[in-house]
C-alpha cells in the first residue's frame, strides 16, 4: 500500500504544478491584454472609430448620418446631455446583458429586456442547460458601437446600435481553462434595439430586439 501512496502522492503534486503554471500563463495573457494599445491616443470627437484597446469602454459615439438629426433631437427628449453619455449606458447594458445571459442570469436579464427578448434569451438558456453545456464568464477586450438608426413615435423612442465586440469566455469551473484555448478573443457583431416612452419620467431603455450580423 505504501507504494500506492507514494504513485497518488506524485500523481497529486503533478496535477497541483500544472495548475499552478496554467494560472500563471492565463494571468499573462490578461496583463498582456490589458497592456495592449497604451500608446499615445488620438483625439476622440463624433465620428472618429479610435478607441484605446487597454479600456473596453473607451469609444468615441459613433453615428450614421441618417439617424443624426432624429438622435439630437431623443437626446433632448432623454434629458441625456451628450451622445457619448447615451451610447454609453447603452453599452453598460449590452455588457450586462451579455454577461448575465453567458452566466444563466435569469433575473438580471428581466431587468433590461423586454418581455419578447426576455422569453427568447430564456428559452436559449434552458436548451444550454439541458444540453449541459458549461457557464461561462464573460471578459471583453473590446467593444465599439455605432448608432445606425433612431426614431421617434408619439410613445416610443428607438434606438439602433451595432456593438462589434471581442470577449473571453471563460469557464466557471478553474480546471476547465485547462482544455480550451482562451487565448484568442470571440469576435461579435450585432444590431440591438433599445426603446422607451419619452411620456413616462420614469420608463427606462430596455432591450426589444437583437439581430446577429456576420
Amino acid at each position: 500500500m505504501p507504494h500506492e501512496a507514494d504513485s497518488t502522492g506524485l500523481s497529486t503534486l503533478f496535477w497541483l504544478i500544472c495548475i499552478y503554471w496554467n494560472l500563471v500563463w492565463f494571468t499573462q495573457q490578461m496583463t498582456s491584454l490589458g497592456q495592449a494599445g497604451t500608446g499615445e491616443p488620438a483625439e476622440q470627437t463624433v465620428g472618429d472609430q479610435a478607441q484605446h484597446k487597454s479600456d473596453p469602454r473607451a469609444f468615441s459615439a459613433i453615428v450614421s448620418r441618417g439617424a443624426a438629426a432624429s438622435m439630437h433631437e431623443i437626446l433632448q427628449r432623454d434629458g441625456t446631455a451628450t451622445l457619448d453619455a447615451f451610447v454609453g449606458r447603452a453599452l453598460t447594458t449590452y455588457e450586462a446583458v451579455v454577461s448575465a445571459f453567458d452566466a444563466g442570469d435569469r433575473d438580471a436579464l428581466s431587468r433590461w429586456l423586454s418581455p419578447e427578448v426576455y422569453d427568447a434569451f430564456n428559452k436559449s438558456i434552458g436548451e444550454r442547460e439541458e444540453a449541459g453545456e458549461e457557464v461561462v464568464e464573460t471578459l471583453f477586450s473590446r467593444i465599439e458601437p455605432e448608432i445606425v438608426e433612431a426614431r421617434i413615435e408619439e410613445e416610443r423612442m428607438e434606438v439602433s446600435i451595432r456593438f462589434t465586440s471581442e470577449s473571453f469566455k471563460l469557464p466557471r469551473r478553474p480546471v476547465s481553462l485547462f482544455f480550451r484555448n482562451v487565448s484568442t478573443p470571440l469576435r461579435n457583431v450585432g444590431i440591438w434595439t433599445f426603446a422607451r416612452n419619452p411620456a413616462v419620467p420614469d420608463d427606462l431603455w430596455r432591450v426589444v430586439a437583437t439581430q446577429t450580423e456576420g
